[in-house]
This record gives structure tokens, sequence and C-alpha cells, in this order.
């Protein structure tokens, strides 16, 4: 076994002797590399996290801390009120039985047959579209690549094995040196070369490589009139090298980098993959909303020409009375406008129902099909309570926008990073130890060459420096606002957030008002239509111009009805977006986030 000593002693101890230096030299740098940079730890950089946490505090800043909860009012109604003996009467005047939807006549579909309708309830339609939807299948593979991307960033530190063999033959004239007329050497020069060689690399996340390697030479000489001794000639080589950066380059934050960002990228994928599916839940809801008012508002349009039919019939019978031919051609013009409005709320049901089958993609029922979509859930009108500060509070610790806004921070201050070590000069550090053996058999080399008799060692250091270094300091001042630049987008999420609740939640509180508004216009209504019946009871004759007057309240009573009902659906549809806008639309649906691989395999969130 060989041992490093110093001091005076024979060649071959001494060049021993250097070689362990050497050894040593390698292995203090490799220590040296695992720190983070070659000019001392940076300080943290305080004022922009600071700038971070006051955005959110300046925005609640204005709000008190009282943990007090208001709850969405309506106010009372004089007229309901009023109205409350014939209330239930007046309810089931107009198109409100549910019965009459069975008497709907939707026609023929495009393939010429009869409609066929699919009863859907609304936790059905959520679920089928996070699963079957095609964009958010799209967004739900993108995590899975940018993983991938995780892996590619960090397989640059695998270690790399390598091998290679090479054979070559020469056989070349050379000039011959002729001393006193006599000619020394051969003009001719031959020799046959196998050499092998295998090793492995390791790239050091300190931005250098280090690689041992060991290869077998085979020389045989095929020069006439000259002999070499060992022939064939065995030699064989043990090196061991390193490269460093000291400077540029040099650090594992620095060569790590390409992995937080990919990690960061993978991290961004999740957040937009859930920014995703909570505007899918919003859309799903809001398209099953629109498609319910679509039935009630057949409903009701066909109730007023069944109406206006009757009301028709009944001057047609009365020309040859009292009725003028331009009172019952009014009455004529009125059914048949009534008609054109149904065949518009036919292809409006159609289309609503075609844009919640896409947004399902159930395989079971295609946007191709013809068959139409009935609901089967009745809206709602119930109360929420609700705390603007906590509701900023939960919005701002929910939203995808947010997160993606503070992992931009982090990507930008990754690459600020990178800019301002390019600043740096090139500095680089070459080291090579190499142990060489030479014998006529391969075993032989290699024995001779454990014997650590021939060793050679280079050390060497490389500098480049830009004059002016211009490119690289405008490389870092563009990184440096770059990372302002998202610090004002992360302020601005911020802000679009609240006002995203704001806004949804006024239109939550606006709709739940307008219930009781709308229903009291209905009743209202009702009550005027209830009492010109009772009068027509009485009357001894059905003039046109009362005629005229009932088809006009048959209009306003409907008016009232679709208003009362578009208010309704309005109502659910905001808050379904305020829960989108809170960013707990996934959880209030009891959704979870699955990623997939390439394969289609889930592989976790």
């Amino acid at each position: 076994m060989n041992h490093c000593t110093s001091g005076p002693g024979s060649p071959a101890d001494q060049r021993k002797g250097v070689a362990c230096y050497s050894v040593g030299v390698l292995a203090f740098v490799l220590v040296v590399v695992g720190c983070q940079s070659p000019l001392g730890p940076r300080e943290p950089n305080e004022m922009l996290r600071q700038s971070v946490e006051n955005t959110v505090q300046r925005e609640l800043a204005s709000l008190p801390e009282a943990n007090t909860r208001l709850e969405t009012t309506q106010q009372p109604s004089e007229t309901e009120h009023a109205l409350e003996q014939r209330r239930q009467e007046l309810d089931a005047l107009g198109p409100y039985s549910r019965t009459q939807r069975d008497r709907y006549d939707l026609g023929v579909d495009l393939t010429g047959a009869d409609q066929q309708e699919l009863a859907i309830n609304l936790e059905s339609a959520i679920r089928s579209s996070v699963v079957s939807n095609l964009p958010v299948q799209r967004a739900r593979l993108e995590p899975a690549i940018t993983e991938a991307q995780v892996v590619v960033a960090e397989a640059a530190f695998d270690a790399i094995f390598f091998a290679s063999g090479r054979f070559s033959r020469t056989d070349q004239p050379q000039t011959t040196p002729i001393i006193m007329g006599i000619p020394v050497g051969t003009p001719v020069t031959g020799r046959e070369t196998q050499r092998y060689e295998t090793g492995i690399r390791q790239p050091l996340r300190s931005g250098g490589e280090l690689s041992i390697s060991t290869d077998l030479t085979r020389s045989e000489n095929r020069t006439p009139g000259l002999g070499l001794a060992p022939d064939p000639a065995y030699s064989s080589a043990v090196r061991l090298s390193l490269s460093q950066p000291l400077l540029r380059g040099f650090g594992s934050d620095v060569n790590t980098a390409s992995i937080r960002l990919a990690r960061t990228e993978n991290r961004r994928s999740v957040e937009q993959l859930r920014s995703d599916l909570l505007n899918l839940v919003n859309n799903v809801e809001s398209a099953y909303w629109s498609l319910v008012f679509a039935w009630h508002d057949l409903a009701i349009l066909q109730w007023l020409v069944d109406q206006g039919t009757g009301v028709r019939d009944v001057l047609e019978a009365r020309q040859e009375f009292d009725t003028r031919l331009a009172q019952f051609a009014d009455a004529v013009a009125t059914v048949e406008q009534r008609k054109a409005n149904v065949i518009r709320a036919r292809r409006e049901l159609r289309l609503r129902s075609d844009q919640l089958k896409a947004l399902i993609n159930d395989p079971e029922l295609t946007v191709g099909s013809e068959v139409l979509l009935r609901p089967v859930d009745a809206m709602v009108a119930a109360p929420i309570s609700y705390n603007l500060r906590d509701a900023l509070t939960t919005a701002i610790s929910n939203r995808p926008e947010v997160r993606q806004a503070v992992l931009a921070i982090d990507d930008a201050s990754v690459r600020q990073l990178l800019a301002d070590n390019s600043r740096l000069p090139i500095l680089n550090l070459s080291a090579e130890l190499a142990y060489f053996g030479l014998d006529d058999s391969s075993s032989g080399s290699y024995s001779n060459l454990n014997d650590g008799d021939f060793v050679d060692y280079a050390i060497g250091l490389s500098f480049e420096m830009p004059i002016g270094n211009r490119a690289a300091e405008a490389e870092y001042r563009a990184a440096r606002l770059r990372r302002s630049s998202t610090v004002i987008g992360y302020r601005q999420a911020v802000q679009n957030i609240v006002l995203d609740v704001k806004a949804a939640l006024r239109d939550v509180i606006t709709n739940f008002e307008l219930i009781q508004a709308t229903r009291s216009f209905r009743v209202a209504q009702a009550e005027n239509l209830r009492a010109l019946l009772a009068e027509e009871e009485t009357m001894a004759g059905l003039t046109p111009e009362f005629l005229d007057l009932k088809l006009r309240r048959q209009e306003g009573l409907a008016n009232a009805r679709q208003q009362e009902l578009l208010a309704l659906v309005q109502y659910d549809q905001s808050v379904a977006t305020l829960y989108r806008a809170l960013g707990i639309g996934l959880s209030m649906n009891r959704i979870d986030i699955e990623i997939v691989d390439e394969n289609g395999s889930p592989t976790g969130e």
C-alpha cells in the first residue's frame, strides 16, 4: 500500500509525494465547491418580503376586526302582505304548474325524429364535467408534463458512464536524416494501435465536473528495420480529473437554479389546473341555471300563445257583432308574435342544452346527440351570511392567482440570482492526476500501474473578463426590473381579487333583494289579471277593448314571471360566482385535484 510522505527520498518517492499532494488539493477543492457563493452569503431581501406582506395588509386595513357576520336580506313587501289571503290563488295563476311542462311542443330534432329528453341534476353535471371536460383533461396533463421536466432538470447531475474504442494503422513515408553520408533511421513508419477507454463523469452541483477513467492502449510496431521493446506494448492509465468554475457558474444555488425553475413551473401548472377547475365549476353551474331558465321561459311563452289563442277565437266569433276587422287583426298579430317568440325560445333551449353538454362532455351524452337535457333541480333562494374581511382573507389565501403571483416572484428571484452570478469574471480551475503503466501484456501493464512509479499531474487556472462587462450588467438590471414587475403583479393580483370578491358579494346581495322585488311585482301583476278575470265573469258581454286589455294583462304577468325567474337564476349563478371568487368552489363541491401521467394514470397533486 502506498503512503504519502514528505522530505528527501528517491525520485519515485518524490513523485509519489507530489501525487499525494495533488490528491489533497483535489479533495480540498471538492469540499470548497459545496459552498453556495464565491463571494460570501447573500443578504435576504427583507424589503421584498415586507412589500408582499404590506400588499395584503393595505387592502384589509380599513376593514373592522370584528367577527360580526351579516346576512342577505329582503325588504318586506306591502303588496304581498295586502294580498296574503289570496296568495295561493295568485301563485296558481299563470304558467307555474310543473305539469304544464309535459305539454311542451318541442317539435322534431335535427334528425327529423321526435325530441328526446334526459333528466340531469346539478351535482352529476359538475362531477361529469370535472372528469370529462376536454380543456380540463388537457390541463390535468400539464402538471405531469412539468413534473417530468423537474426530473429532467435533476438528471443533469446524474453520473455518466462512458466508453470508447479505436483502432488505427499507420503506414506512412517519412524523411530520413543523413549524417556524414550515412542514413539514420528508416524512411517508413508503421504501427497498429488499439485504444480502449472507460470511466464515469459526475457533474457537481457546484458547477464543476469530476471524472475518473482508465484506458488501455495496445501498440504493435510495423516499421521495417526498427525494433521496440516491448513489442507489442500495452500501456495503461488511470486518470482523475476535475474542472470547477470558481467565480461565474460557481455554487449549488446557481447550478440548481434550473431545478428550482422547473419545480416552480410544476407548481404553477397545478395552480393553473385549480384555476381552470374553479372556472369550469362556475361555468357549469351558470349553464345549468341558464338551461333551467330556458325551460321556464319556454313554458311562459307557450302559455301566452295558449291564452292569446283563446282571446283571438273569441274576437273571431264576435266579428259580426261588435268586433272591427282591425281589432281582430291586432289579436291575430299578437298571437303570431307570441308563436314566433316560442320558436326563438325552442332554439335558445336547445342551444343552452348543447352548451351544457359541451361542458359536461359525457361519453354517453355527446354534443352531437340530439337528446335535450332537462334539469331537475329547483332554484334556491336561501340567504347566506358573510363577513367582508373574512371573505377577502379567504380569497387571498385560496385563489390560484395569488399563488401563481408568488411563484412568479420566486421565479424572477432565481433568474436575478443567475444574472447576478453572470456579472462575475470567469475563473476556472482544472486539475488532473494520472497513473501510468507499461508492459508486454495488459495484466502486466496494470500491475506496473499499481506500483505508482509513473505519475502525471496538472493544475491550471483560466481567467476571462469582458472589458466593461456591459452585457452582463444590463442583463442583471433587466432581471431586477423583472422581479420588481412580478411584485407589482402580485399587488395587482391581490387588488383584482378584492374587486372580484366585492363585485361577487354585491351581486349576491342585489340578486337576493331582486327575488323579493320581482316576486312582489309578479304577485301584483297576477292580482291585476285576476281582477280582470273576475270582472269578465260578471260582465254581460266581452267587448273588443276588454279582450285587448286582457291580452296586455297576460303579457304583463308573463313578463313579471320572467323577471322573477331570472332573479332566482341570477342569484344562484351569483352564489356560484362568489364561491369561485373566494377560491372555494372546488371544496364546496367536494372536488379534489388529481394529476395524471402520460398514460392517464393518477400521480397525485
